[in-house]
This record gives structure tokens, C-alpha cells and sequence, in this order.
């Protein structure tokens, strides 16, 4: 019922329209008994376009209506409502199918545009003559080529031409502003044109406002010549107008073929290669497209070849650079690929904890990067004794990470053939110090402990102090001399400590990762603050006191990044 409704309105106001500019000019601007100045005759058409049959339904029935108002026999004027809707819709569905892949139809951005609506005009002027004189004819005797049918045809040709294309413009820009309006985007700019169709509106512009104005200029020395008889002054008038605009129209559509092709098509061809790059496409596939399309210009003379020239250039290099970083990223992933699985190596060969009964050991490594420099080891010797270590190897990474390994299967293979802690350093340290062409060096604390017991040897080389904790007592940091690092000179002895382990009493060992994490204020995590953590977690689990150091200095930091491997080693005497 509301389509019905709709279609009703449109019939309606299509037919007051024309209604109202068509019925005065049969009796302002009459020519003959059969034919006037008809400024209305290209509104079927536009009509038909914009709405359809309805749109022509709503003329012809106002051109009955003025006909019956105007005294025409039935014979004329039931014929010439059939003949309204014909020459106005026919033309209007062709338009319409030319225009049906267009999201907006009025658009006369292109010359193809303008030049099938010029022949349309044409073709549909000529069927017009044809059919009102074949009206005509059924009452008086009237020639198919006669001065009325060129009267007609010129009628009809101008005004759809003169009318036409403004009312192709604004329908342009209606249609355009309730497309965006539709999208929900912006209708500030919807007024603006395309540098084409700036060209093509100027000429056609140009060529109707000379045509018109010398049919206008040109009335007052027909009138001379022809004033009693209105068919022929008209028809001269219409002749000059139709004859200059059919010249000024296909010529200015010919220069603007010209234009298109050499100047506005180039323009937006460029325009879409600039759009290309912003495409959600394969970089090769927006290169190779980039590329495809300037071709066509590069061997332009004109400003536009430069433009193409530039952006073939441009879409070279950016291949070319576009390749090397795609070697780049090749290799950086399969660095990353080593990476990934030199970590997975190194977590794999850190020791797991070795229960014991009455003793409970946890460790935890955080390398800075992908692989570390840092490593723990616990390792039973015998039924009786339990090995212990926790070093740093100068440096971060993949270096540090190799030295690590050979330095953890030194002092591995030392300890398990039964040398004191003292021994294995010393031995460890010759035996790394005589290869060590990079002048690295590592930091090592060791110990050995009689599960039975509780009795503790260890040797110092270069290491941070441990903290132990007595039972019912706090953490505090141990007193025993640093010897040298391991790797740094051939020779050095180093000396052994003892302590007794009472039920309760803890030590926690770590490397310098943990007391010299910084901050973003570059302030440094402290030996006070990891005694404070410690002493506030004493009373936990040795696992979650680890856990809670590492949490501790993870808050410190923020979001400074951590430059330093961190591990921490801890064991309790139940």
C-alpha cells in the first residue's frame, strides 16, 4: 500500500510539473494549430530516468489533459498520450540499462556518458517528429518531411539537451549526497567535481550559453524576414541553435576525448596507483599492479609520463628494497628458529631438583635474552653427598650460553669424580682459562653436602655471598672470602669453607642479576631490598620464597627492561 501510495505521489507531481510549464507556452509561444514552443518536451524523458514509468505516466496524462483543455479532437489527443509515453519511457529504460552496473546514473563524468546520451537525444528527437506526425496525419494532410516535423524534431532535440544536461548535473548531485548521507560519511564536499567531469561541464556549458544566445540574437532578423508565419521563423531558429549546439556539443566532445585520454584518465589512473598502496593486498601483487598500470604512461612527453616515470621508479625500489627485507626477515627467523631451540636445549639441560630426603633445593633461571649466560647444577656424587653449583658467565646470549654449557660439563665431570669444591674450581678454571681466546670469564659457588650429615664444603670463585638462615633466625649475608674467577688465570688455588646445617636452617644463593636490576629511575634493586624479601618470606616454602624475589625485583623494574640473567638457587635442612 505504500509503494502504491508512492507511485500515486510521483505521478502526480511529475504531472503538475509539467503541467504548469507546459500548458502557457501553447498559448504564449504557439506556432501552429498542431505545434508550440514546447520547453517541456524533455521532461518525459528526464522523468522516466529519475523515476521510472511513473515519471512518464504523469506527463502524458498532463499532455491529455492539455490537449482536451486546448480543444483537440479525440483523434489527436488520445493517440498523442500513447505517443508521450513512448517516446519518454523507451528512451529512459535505455538509459537506465546503459547505467545499471553505475551506483549513480546521472553521473556524466566520462565522455562514453555524454555521448550516448547526445544519441539518445538524437534517436529519440527523430521518433518523436515521427510519431506526432503520424498523429497529425489522421486529421489533416501533413508530409512525414515537412517544415512541422523539422520543427518538432528541433523542439525536442534541444530542449533535451538544453534542459537535459542541468538536470542531469543536480540529479548527479542529489543522488551522490543521499549516497554518502546513506554511508553515514560526510556530505560536506558532495558539491565537488571530478577534474573530468570540470572539462566536460565547461564545454557543454559553453557550447549551449553561444548556441542560445545566438538563436536569441539571431530572432530579430528572422522575425524581419519570416514574421508573419511562425512555423518558418521558429523553425530557422531552431535550425541555428540545433545546428551550432550539434557542432559546439560534438566538438567540444571530440577535444575532450582528447583530454580524457591524455590528460583527466592518466590523472585518476595515478590516483588509483596512490590508492593501491593502501589496498589490503600482497605487497608483490600492489608492486606488480603499480607497475601494470604505469606503463601505459611512461612514454608520455608531458607532466603525466614524469608522474608515471616516478611512480615506476618508485615501485621499483620499493620491490627491490621490499626483496632484500624479505632475505632479512628470512634469516632474522631462522636466527630466531636457532634461537628458539638453542633455549629449549638450555632449559633441558638445567638439572631437575634431586629430592633427598630431609633437605628441599628449588632453582629457577630467567635469561635475559632467548639463551643465557647463567646456569645451576645439583647432582648426587654418592649415597652420601650432594653437589651444589650456581655460576655467571660474563656477557649475554649465544655466547655466553656456549661458555655456560662447556663450564657446567667441567665442573659437572670434576665434582662427579670425586674432587673436593676447591679441586673441581681449580681444575675447572685451568681448563677453561687455557682456551679462552675471548677473554671470558665465570663466576662459580660450589658446594658439596653430606645429605647424612648436614655438613657443608664449599669454595667461592668470584660469585655473589649467600644468604643463610639459621633456625629461628633471619637472613643474613654469609662471611667467607671471593676467590678469583674461573677463566681468568691459569693456576689459582682456591679455598674451602665449611658449615654445619642444623634442622631449619636455610641458604639462598643467586646470581647478580637479582641485586643489580634496575629500575626505569636506573636505581638499583639492592642487596637491602633482597634481604628484606628474604626475612619477610623466611617462613615460607623455599619454592615460593624463590618466587617471591623474583616477583619482588619484577615490580622494582616495572617496566625497565631486564639487562641481566637471573637465578637463584636455595636449600633447607627440615
Amino acid at each position: 500500500m505504500k509503494n502504491i501510495h508512492k507511485y500515486i505521489l510521483i505521478v502526480l507531481i511529475c504531472g503538475l510539473i509539467f503541467f504548469i510549464l507546459g500548458y502557457p507556452c501553447r498559448e504564449l509561444f504557439k506556432i501552429s494549430d498542431t505545434t508550440e514552443v514546447r520547453i517541456v518536451a524533455a521532461l518525459p524523458l528526464l522523468f522516466g530516468i529519475s523515476f521510472g514509468f511513473a515519471g512518464v505516466l504523469g506527463c502524458a496524462i498532463a499532455n491529455l489533459v492539455a490537449d482536451i483543455m486546448s480543444g483537440y479532437d479525440a483523434i489527436i489527443f488520445i493517440p498523442g498520450f500513447f505517443v508521450q509515453i513512448i517516446y519518454g519511457y523507451v528512451p529512459a529504460v535505455i538509459w537506465n540499462k546503459l547505467r545499471k552496473n553505475d551506483k549513480n546514473k546521472f553521473k556524466l563524468d566520462k565522455i562514453y556518458k555524454n555521448v550516448q546520451y547526445m544519441l539518445i537525444v538524437i534517436l529519440d528527437s527523430l521518433a518523436a517528429a515521427f510519431m506526432v506526425v503520424s498523429v497529425i496525419k489522421l486529421k489533416f494532410d501533413e508530409h512525414y518531411f515537412s517544415m512541422l516535423s523539422a520543427n518538432i524534431f528541433f523542439n525536442q532535440f534541444i530542449t533535451m539537451v538544453i534542459i537535459g544536461f542541468p538536470y542531469l548535473i543536480c540529479a548527479s548531485l542529489i543522488c551522490q549526497r543521499k549516497m554518502r548521507k546513506k554511508q553515514k560519511k560526510s556530505t560536506k564536499f558532495i558539491f565537488s567535481f571530478s577534474l573530468n567531469e570540470k572539462f566536460i561541464l565547461f564545454f557543454l556549458a559553453t557550447s549551449i550559453i553561444i548556441s542560445v544566445a545566438f538563436g536569441i540574437t539571431s530572432y530579430p532578423s528572422i522575425a524581419l524576414k519570416y514574421g508573419e508565419n511562425n512555423l518558418y521563423l521558429w523553425n530557422y531558429v531552431y535550425f541555428y541553435i540545433g545546428t551550432l549546439l550539434n557542432i559546439g556539443i560534438w566538438v567540444s566532445l571530440g577535444f575532450l576525448y582528447y583530454m580524457e585520454r591524455t590528460v583527466t584518465k592518466p590523472i585518476e589512473s595515478m590516483s588509483e596507483i596512490a590508492k593501491t598502496f593502501g589496498q589490503n593486498k600482497d605487497i608483490y601483487e600492489r608492486i606488480h599492479n603499480t607497475l601494470q598500470k604505469c606503463q601505459k604512461y611512461v612514454y608520455f612527453t608531458s607532466e603525466v609520463g614524469k608522474l608515471a616515470r616516478s611512480y615506476q621508479e618508485m615501485a621499483t625500489e620499493l620491490d627491490d628494497y621490499v626483496k632484500h627485507l624479505t632475505e632479512a626477515t628470512a634469516k632474522q627467523q631462522k636466527v630466531h628458529t636457532e634461537l628458539s631451540i638453542a633455549t629449549t636445549i638450555q632449559r633441558a639441560s638445567l638439572s631437575k631438583p634431586v629430592n633427598v630426603e630431609g633437605f628441599d633445593n628449588y632453582a629457577m633461571m630467567r635469561p635475559a635474552l632467548e639463551v643465557g649466560g647463567d646456569f645451576y647444577d645439583n647432582l648426587m656424587i654418592d649415597d652420601d653427598h650432594l653437589a651444589l653449583v650456581i655460576a655467571d658467565v660474563s656477557g649475554k646470549g649465544v655466547p655466553a650460553a656456549l661458555f655456560m654449557m662447556v663450564s657446567k660439563i667441567v665442573l659437572r665431570h670434576n665434582l662427579q669424580h670425586g674432587l673436593s669444591p676447591a679441586e673441581a674450581l681449580s681444575r675447572a678454571n685451568d681448563e677453561l682459562a687455557e682456551h679462552n681466546v675471548h677473554d671470558m670469564f665465570v663466576t662459580c659457588l660450589c658446594g658439596v653436602l653430606n645429605i647424612k650429615t648436614g655438613h657443608l664444603v664449599y669454595a667461592n670463585a668470584g660469585h655473589e655471598k649467600p644468604f643463610i638462615k639459621h633456625a629461628n633466625g633471619d637472613f643474613e649475608v654469609a662471611t667467607l672470602k671471593s676467590g678469583f674467577v674461573l677463566a681468568g688465570m691459569e693456576g689459582y688455588k682456591y679455598q674451602e669453607f665449611e658449615v654445619q646445617l642444623q634442622p631449619g636452617d636455610t641458604i639462598f644463593t643467586y646470581t647478580d642479576g637479582v641485586p643489580e636490576a634496575t629500575n626505569e629511575k636506573d636505581e638499583e634493586f639492592g642487596m637491602e631490598r633482597l634481604q628484606k624479601v628474604l626475612n619477610e618470606s623466611k617462613d615460607d616454602s623455599i619454592r615460593l620464597l624463590c618466587r617471591k624475589v623474583r616477583m619482588a625485583v619484577k615490580e622494582f623494574s616495572g617496566n625497565a627492561p631486564q639487562f641481566d640473567d637471573i637465578t637463584m638457587l636455595a636449600f633447607k635442612m627440615k
